[in-house]
């Protein structure tokens, strides 16, 4: 069992690790707990048998001190070869009840590299195997699309074009802080050059925090593009993977883009790409660093300028999009 509750993003820099284990242990039964709409991207898919459920009620005992388990856990835990466990655990009581529930060997590794740490997120986490002694060579990751993945993008984008011949362009204006997000005036400027100079179609991927963004947007740009909302992780993995280029800020659907395998533009501001940038061959990081940058959490909660963003204009956006698709 594998324990990794967290965002889109989370799930995707984990792939390595998880692709690592699958290999090394190719005939074990792999059960992956987080929350089930954003593993359907990896149930099934080589990397899970099955995925369960981490924010179901008696979780919570797992988090208690000197606590009581219930039997249910017990069963469940208890029958398990290994478990790792991808949560911050200092006082290490999960650790100590997993271990309680009689599961052979249980490895806790903590999901964030330390504050004075400079490694990125995908080799911190394939280090959790160091302890298992199992190698690992590769580190980007991959999403594994079924067939049916494949037809629905074939049919959505096919509904959504009348010019066939127009090069499709994703773009995720969101992300999970609204102090990583790009402007919207830049992203409408940027949607009407497509629009004109590219000849492009524009799919607008929508998440479930980005209601406002998209109404800015949409005021400004009017009808001229496609909203892409409302579709599982891996039917949306496969309509961006019909694109020709992604472009998005630090956000896990610019994670998911980039292990695609698509042309995929990350916009990096307040956050340091050396950790948390996007992986792929495919991939282009847009960021100039300020001399306030990368920040605390608390400290981007507070700011007002974002030079680190408004320092990434148009023009830089637009000579890497000609690079790519002219």
């Amino acid at each position: 069992m594998i324990i990794r509750p967290g965002a889109i993003g989370d799930i995707i820099v984990t792939l390595p690790a998880l692709g690592t284990i699958r290999d090394h242990f190719p005939d074990a039964k792999i059960e992956v707990m987080g929350y089930p709409p954003l593993l359907e991207i990896i149930k099934g898919r080589f990397y899970a048998d099955t995925i369960s459920r981490f924010d179901q009620s008696d979780i919570a005992y797992l988090f208690m001190k000197d606590t009581k388990i219930p039997e249910s856990l017990m069963k469940r835990f208890g029958g398990m070869d290994l478990i790792i466990s991808f949560i911050s655990d200092k006082d290490r009581i999960l650790s100590g009840n997993l271990e309680a529930t009689g599961a052979r060997c249980v490895i806790h590794y903590d999901p964030f590299p330390s504050g004075d740490e400079c490694v990125h997120i995908v080799d911190h986490l394939l280090k959790s195997l160091d302890t298992l002694g199992i190698s690992y060579a590769n580190k980007i990751p991959k999403v594994f699309l079924h067939e049916e993945d494949i037809h629905f993008s074939d049919d959505f984008i096919r509904d959504r074009i009348i010019v066939s011949k127009k090069i499709l362009v994703a773009i995720h204006p969101g992300s999970g802080g609204r102090q990583k997000c790009w402007s919207v005036e830049r992203f409408a400027a940027l949607m009407n050059w497509l629009n004109r100079e590219i000849e492009s179609h524009i799919f607008v991927v929508s998440g479930p925090a980005d209601g406002e963004i998209i109404k800015k947007l949409t005021a400004k740009v009017k009808d001229n593009f496609t909203l892409v909302d409302h579709l599982s992780l891996p039917k949306l993995a496969a309509v961006i993977r019909r694109c020709n280029l992604f472009l998005g800020n630090d956000s896990g659907i610019t994670h998911l883009a980039a292990a695609m395998g698509v042309h995929t533009l990350a916009i990096f501001g307040p956050t340091d790409p050396n950790v948390w940038g996007p992986q792929g061959e495919q991939v282009k990081i847009l960021y100039k660093k300020a001399h306030c940058s990368p920040c605390l959490a608390d400290i981007r909660k507070n700011c007002s300028t974002q030079i680190c963003l408004e320092s990434i204009k148009i023009a830089d956006v637009m000579h890497e999009i000609r690079s790519r698709l002219l």
